[in-house]
């Protein structure tokens, strides 16, 4: 089981994928840590990643409260967000794909293709805010997958320390096929359209 641990409210925390998350939702103390509720035999193989560091959008939500700077980044397409809204306290979008104009002929959606600069930005992000790979980063999406892809991408850049938030934004689909199932805005969580300066994703060059 994996945890997070939290020796102070402004601490860094520094863990590696043995350690295990906390949901300190569930106790009163930002010194003590439990374990998160996530079974990692119950994920997709869409949502796993190497590390194996997994958390709810309550357990992110929490963690955060009690560690503000630990990074918090969505991976979703901008446009995707400024229609559907994010997790409020999202440091930076830097999207693992972007939406062109061009259509697929087999789905008939719109052509995504993926982001060269991704492991960069993050780097940059990093160095921004005096961090390093080994510093805990929060990956989130629409429902757990792309961060995963996300994740591992920057997992194979040599990241240590980077946790998937596996049911995303919006969450996973009900028998009608709307996401109302789980995820951080069916959680009842903060959450918004506006975003803060320096959290919007801009094109390089």
């Amino acid at each position: 089981m994996n945890t997070l641990r939290f020796p102070s409210r402004r601490s860094v925390l520094k863990m590696g994928a043995a350690s295990a998350l906390a949901a300190p939702a569930l106790i009163a103390s930002a010194a003590a840590g439990t374990e998160t509720t996530i079974d990692p035999a119950t994920l997709s193989d869409r949502q796993r990643t190497p590390l194996g560091l997994y958390m709810t959008p309550l357990e992110a939500y929490t963690a955060l409260r009690h560690a503000p700077d630990i990074m918090f980044v969505d991976v979703r397409d901008p446009i995707e967000i400024s229609f559907v809204g994010h997790p409020e306290g999202v440091d930076k979008i830097i999207p693992l794909g972007i939406v062109t104009h061009q259509i697929e002929p087999d789905s008939g959606q719109y052509r995504t293709v993926n982001n060269p600069n991704i492991v960069a930005e993050f780097d940059a992000l990093l160095t921004s805010r005096g961090k390093t790979r080994d510093d805990a980063i929060i990956v989130t999406c629409r429902s757990g997958a792309r961060s995963a892809l996300a994740s591992r991408r920057l997992i194979r850049a040599g990241y240590k320390n980077v946790w998937n938030l596996v049911e995303g934004f919006e969450g996973d689909k009900d028998a009608n096929g709307v996401r109302s199932v789980n995820g951080w805005r069916n959680a009842g969580l903060p959450w918004g359209y506006r975003l803060e300066p320096g959290v919007a994703w801009v094109r390089p060059g």
